[in-house]
């Protein structure tokens, strides 16, 4: 399948944030479907996971319908986990999962929405949300604020638009020592042209 924001970024509601809330609670469950199934969640917490404390708390940006979170408590992590995202729809998968203290709806293009998201957590994690629809220098100082000093950040961008030098100059300046980058691929029969380059980078 296409990933829902196929609807958004060509058809007449170029990018706007109310055509990607409708179409990812239209057809939201089909790409967490689909996403669970590429394994990519599971191949990213693998990334993650070993520099998790057992009682730590993070916050998934872009949750979804909790993919990450799920993986995340496969791979063995048994703290908390908040989780924001712009779909009502995407949300109440995540609930579903179980795996989250709380979540949050937030449209992160408005800063009086994306400010309400608390510093100091032991972690972050984003997959799916850097590309396409949200750049990453806007994203990564977002991720960056969130995390605690010595704590970690896992996210993935879509290399076809996001270019790799500016992407590193944006992470030293928020301080980020990256620790890995794994590139995950989605195969073609479950989700159409996607790949992700995920990171793991420690704030210091």
């Amino acid at each position: 399948m296409k990933s829902p924001l196929e609807d958004t970024l060509w058809g007449a509601h170029y990018g706007s944030v109310a055509a990607v809330r409708e179409a990812f609670d239209r057809s939201g469950a089909r790409y967490h479907d689909a996403i669970m199934r590429s394994g990519v969640p599971a191949r990213a917490a693998a990334c993650l996971a070993p520099h998790l404390e057992p009682g730590g708390r993070g916050i998934d940006f872009g949750c979804g319908g909790g993919a990450m979170g799920m993986a995340l408590r496969a791979a063995g992590f048994s703290g908390t986990m908040d989780g924001i995202d712009l779909s009502p729809g995407m949300l109440e998968l995540a609930q579903l999962s179980g795996c989250y203290a709380t979540l949050k709806q937030i449209n992160l293009f408005a800063p009086e929405e994306a400010a309400v998201v608390r510093c100091g957590y032991d972690f972050v994690v984003e997959l799916g949300l850097i590309g396409d629809y949200m750049p990453y220098y806007l994203v990564v100082p977002m991720l960056a604020t969130a995390v605690k000093p010595g704590g970690f950040i896992g996210f993935g961008v879509e290399p076809k638009s996001t270019p790799q030098h500016p992407l590193f100059r944006v992470m030293a300046e928020q301080g980020l020592e990256v620790l890995s980058e794994t590139v995950l691929e989605i195969p073609a029969e479950v989700l159409e042209l996607e790949t992700y380059h995920f990171f793991v980078a420690r704030r210091t």
